[in-house]
């Protein structure tokens, strides 16, 4: 797979991209919004789909290179995205099972108060659930 150098910089309020070996840059106001256009510009250039290379990389601030710190904190917001969607799908899943838990024992005769109490919620609160 091709891999183009990036280096990216903060010059007037943005981001600036340079692509070495394609001399072409792109800049942008937000940070977020780097790694689409720098594959929109090499893809533009190369003929080729923005996920057909990879890029690397460097950030310099002010003449300081910070690359390997902004990697490691991209890897952990990443992973903390990852984390968090999945926790949503847990939720839901959850929210599904003790549905179908609490119109069980609901229909098996037990109170809301004995239901609250078995799944950790306030009986008003089983109450909303059960006639949701």
């Amino acid at each position: 797979m091709t891999a183009y150098d990036v280096i990216v910089t903060r010059e007037n309020n943005l981001w600036v991209a340079d692509v070495a070996g394609l001399t072409a840059a792109t800049d942008v106001e937000h940070f977020a919004d780097l790694d689409v256009e720098v594959r929109d510009l090499v893809a533009g250039l190369t003929d080729t789909d923005p996920e057909d290379f990879a890029i690397n990389w460097r950030y310099e601030v002010n003449g300081r290179d910070v690359t390997d710190q902004f990697l490691r904190f991209l890897a952990v917001e990443a992973e903390l995205r990852e984390q968090t969607r999945r926790a949503q799908e847990l939720q839901q899943v959850r929210d599904t099972e003790r549905l179908a838990l609490l119109r069980d024992l609901a229909a098996a005769g037990l109170s809301q108060r004995a239901i609250g109490d078995a799944v950790a919620l306030s009986h008003q609160r089983v109450h909303q659930i059960i006639n949701s």
